[in-house]
């Protein structure tokens, strides 16, 4: 039988719902079922989990969905602290028991969860907010807009990155033995570890003297002998551009721009 024959029936339907939450390369699967399920050469954990109804609406506000579960879930690891760096994709499914057949009902991304007593809820956004997003947003300006490493960069993080051992960890603040670099080389940076295999913390790097790194936010879990991944900044001048990552054929500001305002009244322009 088709899910569709199977949904509309009195009598056979068993209905079921699968929860993949992603990140980076790890999957957390779970289902609403009694029993662990597998579909798509996947194995989904049965775990109590349910959500809101899912409302057919052209407000983008009203697609959110709310997930209640119980506060052990693997997937809620992530949220200890803080919302990790990386997006949570979330995508749920239903299929009939004894089917091999699921539609997918909802697609979104996790934004936060609030801890209860004894339960958790999932706080996930549609995927079609992001239709809300800005449109064109570069200006005339001698600065530099695109962001490092990004599309219009073009730069290779891959050839730019140091990977360091940590010595000691105070609040937001590294200490790196044997950096190599002068300071504020990678001001304006980032840091990256990897927590588990396939999911990664990255935070901000504001400020590096010596081999004391300064981070915007604590990481929880990381501590002396962890090994990090440290990529430099760009303060988006020409200059920089130029001698840290000769780079100058790509920079996307206009640094040569004339200063005087033809429209500014002077007769003499």
């Amino acid at each position: 039988m088709t899910f569709a024959s199977i949904e509309s029936s009195a009598q056979s339907g068993r209905p079921v719902e699968l929860y993949d939450f992603s990140i980076g390369a790890a999957h957390y699967r779970y289902t609403s079922a009694d029993g662990d399920v597998s579909y798509g050469g996947n194995a989904y954990s049965a775990a109590p989990i349910a959500r809101n109804a899912i409302e057919a609406t052209a407000e983008t506000a009203r697609l959110a969905l709310e997930i209640t579960c119980d506060r052990s879930l693997g997937v809620l690891t992530l949220f200890s602290t803080m919302p990790p760096e990386e997006i949570v994709a979330v995508t749920v499914r239903r299929l009939h028991a004894g089917d091999g057949e699921a539609v997918t009902l909802w697609i979104g991304r996790v934004l936060n969860v609030t801890w209860n007593p004894s339960s958790a809820a999932i706080h996930c956004e549609s995927v079609y907010t992001s239709l809300k997003r800005s449109g064109l947003r570069r200006i005339y300006q001698k600065a530099c807009p695109h962001v490092v490493y990004g599309v219009g960069c073009t730069l290779n993080r891959a050839s730019f990155v140091a990977t360091k051992t940590v010595s000691t960890v105070s609040g937001v603040t590294l200490t790196i033995a044997s950096i190599g670099v002068a300071d504020g080389y990678y001001a304006g940076g980032y840091l990256e570890w990897e927590r588990t295999t396939g999911v990664f913390d990255r935070r901000a790097i504001r400020s590096q003297v010596g081999g004391a790194v300064v981070i915007s936010f604590p990481i929880p879990g990381l501590a002396a002998s962890a090994a990090v991944q440290l990529y430099p900044g760009c303060d988006h001048t020409l200059t920089t551009c130029t001698t840290k990552f000769s780079n100058q054929l790509n920079y996307g500001g206009m640094p040569y721009f004339p200063e005087k305002n033809p429209f500014s009244g002077t007769p003499i322009y």
